[in-house]
């Protein structure tokens, strides 16, 4: 196999600050190359890079040299980073294609994704060859969405389930058989059995197009499935480069053996209580009318008291988070009744219930440093608090989800999909809540971070008699602090499917 990219000397850095040092990189035709290490390491920065869409903030030197066959054609590029704008505009999409790692950010909310997919064919096709409506069918069936394809086109992204917004993306990202195809944690929004669902067809689309497959994931396991050869990250340096088999057992570093060794452990003692906080009796929504009409929960109920985690698992669409936005007042119940403390929750925000969302970037503003957002919220709760106070509380809260001097100060869009996804952990504690709920709130998280994170839940807990309704894909997440189990599908509580148990 010849190398399609070779990366030589990359240096990214904000300033004096390096941000990525990669002395070498090279990936061959055909391969699936899987880029592993914790948030904050650079994964992303270099698919951006390679992408050519970092900020311009940032300063980039090195080369980084392409080089593929497109429609029996060869095309040669000897300096990416010395290419014009639009010679990289016509680069993206056609011949490099990259699925996002937040599909709700990434995806114009504004648009259909009917009309989105049809707008990134257009853009490189021939007059003649545009509203080539077949193609899209296509690909969308691949991605397992040929049941609910007419559904999927005429939808936003809003109305979509965190995982139907990803496939979405494969399918963007693939559209025109790019010879190189660029992954970042394409499989974070979805369940343990639609990972490997989306994994195979995903695959199967990159194979097929004799594609090569960059692919930056947390999800070591996945890594080990479907990887050929690996390159591992840590804090923007370069730790190694293998075979699977060689850097996740016949040689591994003493980091990938942290990672491998972080993988939660299954909760000890399971927290029995008497006292109910929390009633939720026959929750229901729907959306939509008529034939278009779609159940989201029918008849959810259960009750829990103070330290208790409820962990609810589920399929991608299932009802897991149309549950959560029910609790906080983003959506308004069909029927059913849910009380705190023998209180009716209220039908707008706020409820007195906190969440940690599923789409970080989606959910903060991005105008705001990590010590605004906070301080922002500190100075709501409790305005007499003053200014020294709030300092010292959001630093504090910051440096618990382990945030550094930089990244107090930073914006999101100065973080990693993992770092900001702790900010917004950070945030909702900030509000001093008795209730929290966490939607796939470590599923951005490598494994280290993920622990570290677990940790801080379960002691915090502990601390304040915490409620946690915990919703993950994650099942050994999940079995590392759940004291209650409830499986959602289509909408409706059953009995866990013996491949999860």
């Amino acid at each position: 196999m010849s190398p399609i990219i070779q990366i030589a000397d990359l240096n990214i850095s904000a300033g004096e600050k390096s941000l990525l040092q990669l002395p070498q990189f090279t990936c061959h035709s055909g391969e699936v190359h899987a880029v592993v290490g914790e948030s904050g390491s650079g994964k992303s920065l270099l698919l951006n890079c390679i992408m050519q869409l970092l900020p311009q903030s940032l300063s980039t030197n090195g080369t980084i040299k392409i080089e593929f066959n497109a429609n029996s054609n060869p095309v040669s590029i000897p300096s990416l980073l010395e290419l014009s704008k639009q010679e990289k505009q016509r680069l993206r999409g056609k011949y490099i294609g990259m699925v996002f790692q937040e599909p709700m950010s990434a995806l114009n909310p504004q648009m259909t994704c009917g009309a989105q997919l049809m707008e990134a064919w257009n853009i490189h096709c021939l007059r003649e060859n545009r509203n080539k409506f077949n193609t899209i069918l296509q690909k969308l069936q691949l991605v397992g969405l040929a049941e609910s394809a007419d559904r999927i086109l005429k939808s936003f992204p809003h109305q979509l389930s965190g995982g139907q917004r990803q496939r979405v993306m494969i399918v963007m990202a693939t559209l025109h058989n790019p010879p190189l195809v660029l992954a970042d944690e394409p499989t974070t929004a979805l369940d343990f059995t639609s990972r490997k669902q989306v994994m195979d067809d995903f695959l199967r689309i990159v194979k097929s197009m004799g594609s090569t497959l960059i692919w930056v994931s947390h999800e070591l396991d996945l890594v080990q499935d479907y990887a050929q050869t690996v390159t591992v990250l840590r804090k923007g340096r370069f730790v190694q480069y293998g075979t699977v088999q060689q850097v996740f057992h016949s040689e591994p570093s003493d980091y990938v053996k942290d990672l491998l060794k972080a993988t939660p452990k299954a909760k000890s003692v399971i927290v029995q209580t008497e006292n109910v906080t929390v009633r939720i009796r026959e929750l229901s929504k729907s959306f939509g009318k008529g034939a278009s009409k779609v159940l989201a929960l029918k008849d959810f109920s259960i009750e829990l008291g103070p330290g208790q985690t409820l962990a609810i698992i589920g399929t991608s669409g299932s009802g897991k988070s149309t549950l959560a936005k029910l609790l906080v007042g983003l959506e308004t119940l069909d029927g059913g009744s849910v009380e705190i403390n023998g209180e009716t929750l209220p039908s707008h925000p706020p409820t007195g219930v906190q969440m940690v969302f599923q789409d970080p970037y989606a959910s903060l503003n991005r105008r705001f440093t990590s010590f605004q957002a906070i301080s922002e919220i500190l100075r709501f709760v409790n305005p007499k608090l003053n200014a020294n106070d709030i300092q010292t509380k959001s630093i504090e809260l910051l440096e618990k989800v382990g945030f550094d001097d930089r990244l107090i100060h930073a914006k999101p869009d100065q973080m990693s999909g993992g770092q900001r996804q702790r900010l917004c952990i950070a945030k909702a504690l900030a509000t001093n809540p008795q209730i929290l709920i966490l939607d796939e709130a470590v599923a951005a998280l490598d494994p280290l971070i993920q622990k570290q994170i677990l940790e801080l839940l379960t002691s915090l807990q502990i601390e304040k008699k915490l409620i946690y309704l915990f919703i993950t894909h994650n099942l050994d997440v999940a079995k590392s602090m759940a004291d209650k189990w409830c499986f959602l599908s289509e909408g409706k509580t059953q009995e866990m499917p013996k491949e999860w148990a």
